[in-house]
């Protein structure tokens, strides 16, 4: 059996600057397992030219990415054949691990590409950002960006179900009707075709108490910059490109000492302990219908370059997943 992979020619601008190879099937060792890929999750940050990761893949890399798969044949104490598991892998259809950053799928993380999505990572960080990191308060509002996506789609939906209003921003009216429809949140803002700052005194005119960032970028330089933040705001960046807060409050009009928003920086590592926290109650919410996930899927690695590009570029709809 041969191995298809995606790997990196040169930072990816675009889907050609990526390649499909054929490599020998994995060999395993001791204290390892081989898994077959089922679902691949695309996370443009890992593979963008301001990638927060320290191990930004290099030309001739597997480009980096986390799945869903069977295992096929084992050496491992607790990963048996049979076990379906959710690991650090790449995009490929074979894999080998020694289980580091892996682990068996929950058996309510279903369906199974859920476990890539509001019930995994991204699911997680918008449960641990907003609860834990930035303390979320009944009645307060919560501002969202990509609010049609994994992580801003179930920081806005928990927003809501915590007692919280949430405004949702995103690119398209197809987005922002699926972000009030199906998510529930209290509004939407299209900011490619609506005025920003009008919109954002209209639905917050008492400000904005915590912002979910998840571009970064200008988007969060346009909000800072028309004063939407109330007294005591915080904003929760995740995995967008670091900058010393300080820095970037300034250039938003906020000088030192000033009452400035709380800029707070998400790791999801440091909640990997609690993620069985987060699943309790996660599971239960969508299990009662209590959250909408948007899946945007592509089958087969063959189309993965090209989803990875778009979703790159912000043209993605919803959690960009390949069906291997």
């Amino acid at each position: 059996m041969r191995n298809l992979q995606v790997r990196i020619r040169r930072p990816p601008s675009r889907a050609s600057d990526l390649e499909l190879v054929e490599s020998e099937r994995p060999q395993l060792t001791n204290g390892a397992f081989l898994a077959r890929l089922q679902w691949l999750a695309l996370d443009p940050f890992r593979c963008a030219a301001d990638a927060t990761a320290r191990d930004l893949p290099k030309p001739g890399d597997l480009v980096p990415a986390r799945g869903v798969g069977q295992v096929i044949e084992s050496r491992h104490d607790v990963f048996g054949v049979g076990s379906l598991v959710v690991l650090d892998c790449g995009l490929q259809q074979l894999c080998v691990s020694s289980g580091h950053h892996a682990r068996l799928l929950h058996a309510g993380q279903t369906p199974v590409s859920t476990a890539l999505g509001v019930l995994g990572a991204p699911g997680m960080a918008a449960y641990f950002g907003l609860l834990d990191l930035a303390r979320l308060r009944l009645g307060e509002t919560v501002l969202v960006s990509a609010a049609a996506n994994a992580a801003g789609a179930m920081a806005g939906q928990i927003a809501m179900l915590k007692g919280a209003r949430a405004i949702g921003i995103a690119g398209t009216r197809e987005k922002c009707d699926w972000v009030t429809r199906h998510a529930r949140l209290s509004g939407c803002i299209n900011h490619t075709a609506e005025n920003l700052d009008a919109r954002l005194r209209q639905l917050a005119p008492h400000g904005v108490d915590i912002y979910v960032d998840n571009v970064g970028g200008e988007l969060l330089e346009r909000i800072l910059a028309g004063g939407h933040f109330a007294a005591g705001a915080r904003i929760v960046q995740n995995n967008v490109m670091p900058e010393e807060p300080q820095a970037l409050l300034t250039r938003g009009g906020y000088l030192p000492g000033k009452m400035a928003p709380e800029v707070l920086r998400l790791n999801l590592k440091d909640y990997e302990q609690r993620r069985g926290e987060f699943l309790r109650e996660a599971i239960a919410w969508h299990g009662a219908g209590r959250i909408a996930a948007k899946e945007h899927v592509v089958e087969g690695l063959a189309n993965a370059p090209a989803h990875l590009l778009l979703a790159m570029q912000g043209g993605n709809f919803g959690r960009p997943l390949v069906r291997v």
